[in-house]
């Protein structure tokens, strides 16, 4: 495979990454704020802050998946940001290079000069894939980034879904237990327990979603990697063209 052949790749590769086409249906949508990632807040307090703190201990499952779903948005965006700034910086060497292999050679004639100009354009292809593939890796990473805080503020919100179903159940049943002797309190939690597996099972069904959108972006990420590969053997077999006598 030539560099301009890798070049074609990685450029398909970086556009299937910034689209988003690796993303799940059930995910998409609008952007979410990568703040959301180091939120330490408890979606369940509202059941304590109602005063109803030993309901949480049969519901507590249901936040389990939030550690899961916890990063550092600082250094995502930092990473991102490095190899976006790596990107550039040799995009920009390559377009240098380009123009200049070109214009320096412009009066060069024969089979030299064309030879010459040839092989510095595979060079500055190669270059421009280099960039490229970092443009892609900026992508990932910012992409895979807000994908997590999507799924954590859905997550988020299904719990808060919860809660507002069990709070009145629980309200109604101790306001009913002195006339029942406690019997509607025991009738209730069996009740919350529900509620809480049904949500359970569509958090688990996001994060279903968020796996599968994982192993789709790290199969581009993989193409990459494997046209980088490509990338050094080709760049090592055509390495710096010599100048010919004009």
């Amino acid at each position: 495979m030539t560099t301009t052949e890798v070049l074609a790749d990685l450029k398909s590769t970086t556009a299937a990454v910034e689209n988003g086409d690796w993303v799940s249906a059930g995910l998409g949508g609008a952007s979410t704020a990568l703040g959301i990632l180091e939120m330490t807040g408890s979606p369940l307090s509202a059941i304590s802050d109602a005063g109803f703190g030993w309901v949480r201990g049969f519901v507590s499952f249901l936040e389990e998946p939030l550690s899961q779903l916890s990063a550092d948005p600082d250094a995502i965006s930092t990473s991102s940001q490095g190899f976006q700034t790596a990107a550039r910086s040799v995009s920009a060497a390559a377009g240098s290079y380009r123009e200049a292999s070109t214009a320096e050679t412009a009066d060069w004639s024969g089979s030299g000069g064309t030879e010459y100009r040839s092989s510095a354009a595979r060079l500055a292809d190669g270059l421009e894939a280099a960039a490229q593939a970092s443009t892609a890796a900026s992508g990932a990473l910012a992409g895979a980034g807000e994908v997590v805080a999507q799924a954590r503020d859905i997550v988020t919100q299904l719990i808060g879904e919860a809660v507002a179903r069990i709070n009145p159940i629980v309200m109604q049943a101790l306001a009913a237990a002195p006339a029942t002797g406690g019997a509607s309190i025991a009738a209730a939690i069996p009740q919350v327990v529900q509620i809480a597996v049904e949500y359970g099972g569509k958090i688990a069904e996001k994060m279903g979603i968020l796996l599968s959108s994982t192993e789709n972006l790290l199969k581009l990420v993989h193409g990459a990697v494997a046209a980088l590969d490509v990338l050094d053997q080709a760049l090592t077999a055509l390495q710096t063209p010599s100048e010919p006598t004009p």
